[in-house]
């Protein structure tokens, strides 16, 4: 029998995630899954004696290292792994931290078909890229904001509340979803409306649609 042809390993803290991505990929001849972990730090002292070609890899692991840290890392200690993030979050913030810093090959949504999941995994391991239609656009939505409000100085964090707040997230939603405070969510939200010359959610969204953001 011959090898398999791409080596994988997935991290997630959910074991639940791994046994339901394991089941998905496992009957595919050109893919071997050879290790798996709950946490960053477990995962990259697997790497250190396994053979792996491509990792999936969960962003938001609330203890220890999170997906973002450890991506950067291992494209910088092993950059000749691939990387394919698996996400729940569509927030462009995150997204374009995980395509520009963290140099992932690969984004596509937990919600992803097992098709999708396969094509992905098989473009980036030729050295090509993929990521999800709705990451793309999600990406591309946050560079436009950030550069059609460098002349109002606003944080990356500010914008990505502002992707959240276009969305209707309530300040608890947004908090969930950033893993902050809700009073730091709602100091950010202060400060947006200052720089924004605006006086609250409606005037706000308003403004993005006037400036051609979501263009």
């Amino acid at each position: 029998m011959s090898e398999p042809l791409i080596h994988l390993a997935i991290l997630d803290d959910h074991q639940i995630v791994i046994d339901g991505l394991k089941l998905l990929l496992q009957a595919d001849p050109e893919l071997s899954i050879d290790a798996e972990a709950n946490s960053a730090e477990e995962m990259l002292e697997l790497l250190k004696t396994k053979k792996v070609d491509v990792i999936l890899t969960d962003i938001t692991m609330p203890h220890g290292m999170n997906g973002y840290e450890f991506s950067f890392r291992v494209k910088q200690e092993m950059p000749q792994i691939k990387i394919l993030a698996l996400s729940m979050s569509e927030e462009g913030g995150m997204i374009t931290k995980m395509i520009e810093v963290a140099k992932v090959d690969g984004y596509i949504p937990k919600s992803a078909g097992q098709q999708e999941l396969l094509t992905a995994i098989k473009e980036i391991s030729s050295g090509r890229k993929y990521f999800s239609t709705d990451a793309l656009q999600q990406y591309e939505v946050y560079k436009h904001i950030k550069n059609e409000n460098l002349g109002l100085n606003l944080t990356p964090r500010e914008l990505e509340i502002i992707q959240c707040i276009i969305k209707y997230y309530s300040n608890k939603q947004i908090a969930d979803t950033l893993f902050i405070s809700e009073r730091t969510v709602e100091t950010h939200r202060k400060n947006i409306y200052r720089k924004t010359q605006t006086k609250g959610e409606a005037s706000l969204i308003e403004f993005v649609k006037e400036h051609n953001i979501l263009s």
